[in-house]
């Protein structure tokens, strides 16, 4: 099935039609037995690449066992037809001890029957057929990288890794995944590694009506995944009828680094990113300075290693690696989206923090975060319809995504539309009802809706589902605290808030964040106290202080002329 396909191949007088699987010379038909059909089209797509007599049996004769000899008559018979002997190798070649590899010039030719142009595509998580575990990196980095470059052509819609790889490891139909992701197309892959040769299958199916659209199967040498990965991009291209330009043919054909073993350590740190736990993070990071170390100019690398960074909150070493990726690759629209981030958080740089976004979102259109990132920092800045469109763009691009699902409900809840901050946000609880992010924003909208009840009771489930979390239940019972106090139940808000003040006392490290205690006393109408904590958040470079334009929860201190001074400090435009 995997070499079905929409193209016909070209070489000399004759012409290769898999679909009809016949071979054609000059337009008369040349009569070839199955299984030597299917060995010309192994060589023919493989053309110029030596296959092992080994490989050539297992894609031809997949899981049946035969004598070498089948082959070598099956060779011997299509030599024949296509009017060549063992000592003229016009188009088999032979290599001794090895195998065979195809030598004439191949052209592929689309069929007239070419299906109209499709515009969004989903990439599933590639199988790793052998279910070892210490390939599984190689093949969601295949896919990472698929995922990468086709999400750089601006015509077609990728969908974001978040949501393809909650299918990894499950059975599921092209139409479902088509309706959960609203996508037109899905392509399904599978990884095999031999020694040192790499097997790859792809599949393109129309999750409309589950029919094949295409389908090819490459063999290579473990050292040219690159020119692997670079071939089956651009068939997909092909086989979408996307319209490439220059610029994006260069897109597709990028290499980031010529150095193999680099790209290992980055596709290792990258997997070990993806699991998002602090031991996967540390893994990470010590694969992609493994990486860095290897090729000092590999740019995505770095990129990587300042999410990772960022990740784990090392602002300045982040800084570092991200600033190096753009020194190394001005156009690298990754390590533009982590540096907008950075400004926008960590620098209070609001003005070079747009611009980096802007670069991003050109650069990689269809990277779901940084429409996310780009969403939160609209909202902050007061801009509030773009806030909406960038949140409704990453939804798209990750519908799967919980946190990507939430930036509609977060940016209302800025833009004090409470009730579609509700609704949006219900959608995500329906979604997985341990989202302990999602329990407690909704619960801060119920706060400034005057539904108290409801929030200390949102509020109560993130403390059930983050036992044990010492940093999550006390911003929990601080954020309890400023419901209490709105809710005129003072006495039990200053009980946690003097718990909160005493572990303020007594640790070493801050305990809870200035603003969110300058938040109780706001609520409690302690307005002096309030800007004495603000004022400590400003010095401390709280990183809640990005949102003192909009928050809600300091709306009774704007008419303060100490209040215009901390946004003016914090360096947001008015």
């Amino acid at each position: 099935m995997f070499w079905q396909t929409r193209s016909s191949y070209e070489f000399g007088p004759f012409r290769v039609e898999p679909r009809e699987r016949r071979l054609l010379r000059a337009g008369e038909v040349v009569p070839l037995r199955p299984k030597v059909f299917d060995v010309l089209l192994v060589l023919v797509r493989n053309s110029g690449h030596i296959l092992s007599k080994d490989e050539l049996m297992k894609l031809v004769w997949p899981n049946v066992a035969v004598e070498e000899g089948n082959l070598a008559r099956s060779v011997s018979t299509l030599r024949g037809a296509l009017g060549e002997t063992r000592h003229e190798q016009t188009y088999i070649e032979t290599i001794p001890w090895l195998g065979y590899r195809f030598v004439a010039s191949v052209k592929e030719v689309p069929d007239e029957a070419r299906r109209p142009t499709i515009d969004s595509i989903a990439v599933l998580p590639f199988v790793n057929v052998a279910n070892d575990a210490e390939l599984d990196y190689l093949s969601d980095g295949i896919t990472d990288s698929l995922i990468n470059s086709l999400s750089r052509l601006t015509t077609l819609k990728v969908m974001s890794r978040n949501s393809t790889f909650r299918y990894k490891g499950r059975e599921a139909q092209a139409r479902t995944v088509g309706r959960e992701l609203n996508v037109e197309i899905v392509l399904c892959g599978r990884v095999v590694k031999h020694k040192d040769m790499l097997s790859v299958s792809v599949e393109l199916i129309d999750a409309r009506d589950e029919s094949h659209v295409w389908g090819a199967q490459h063999v290579r040498r473990a050292n040219e995944i690159f020119a692997l990965q670079e071939l089956i991009a651009s068939e997909i291209a092909a086989q979408l009828c996307v319209q490439l330009t220059d610029e994006d043919t260069q897109r597709l054909s990028r290499r980031h680094t010529p150095n193999t073993e680099a790209y290992h350590h980055y596709l290792k740190g990258r997997y070990y990113f993806n699991k998002l736990t602090f031991e996967g993070v540390q893994k990470a990071i010590d694969h992609l300075e493994q990486a860095v170390s290897k090729d000092g100019n590999y740019a995505l690398a770095y990129a990587a290693l300042g999410d990772a960074f960022n990740y784990i909150a090392k602002p300045t070493e982040a800084s570092q690696a991200m600033t190096k990726a753009l020194e190394l690759d001005p156009m690298l629209g990754e390590a533009h989206a982590s540096l907008a981030f950075w400004k926008f958080v960590y620098d209070w740089d609001f003005e070079g923090a747009e611009k980096e976004f802007a670069q991003a979102l050109q650069q990689c259109p269809n990277y779901a975060e940084v429409h996310h990132w780009a969403a939160v920092y609209f909202a902050n800045i007061g801009a509030h319809e773009r806030a909406a469109v960038e949140a409704k763009r990453a939804v798209e691009l990750d519908p799967l995504s919980l946190l990507m699902n939430m930036t509609p409900g977060l940016t209302a809840y800025l833009a004090r539309d409470f009730d579609r901050a509700i609704a949006e946000l219900q959608k995500v609880i329906e979604m997985d009802p341990n989202f302990p992010a999602a329990h407690s924003v909704i619960a801060g909208v119920y706060v400034q809706q005057g539904m108290y009840k409801q929030a200390i009771a949102e509020y109560q489930k993130v403390l059930d589902q983050s036992k044990g979390v010492t940093v999550v239940e006390r911003a929990i019972s601080a954020l309890m605290a400023h419901a209490y106090a709105k809710w005129e139940k003072p006495g039990k808000a200053r009980k946690l808030l003097e718990e909160l003040l005493k572990a303020c006392e007594t640790s070493n490290t801050l305990p809870v964040s200035s603003h969110a205690i300058a938040e109780i006393y706001v609520a409690l109408g302690q307005t002096d106290a309030a800007f004495e904590w603000l004022n400590k958040a400003l010095e401390q470079h709280d990183v809640q202080m990005v949102s003192i334009k909009v928050n809600p929860t300091l709306d009774r201190l704007r008419g303060d002329s100490r209040f215009q001074t901390l946004v003016e400090k914090v360096g947001i435009s008015t």
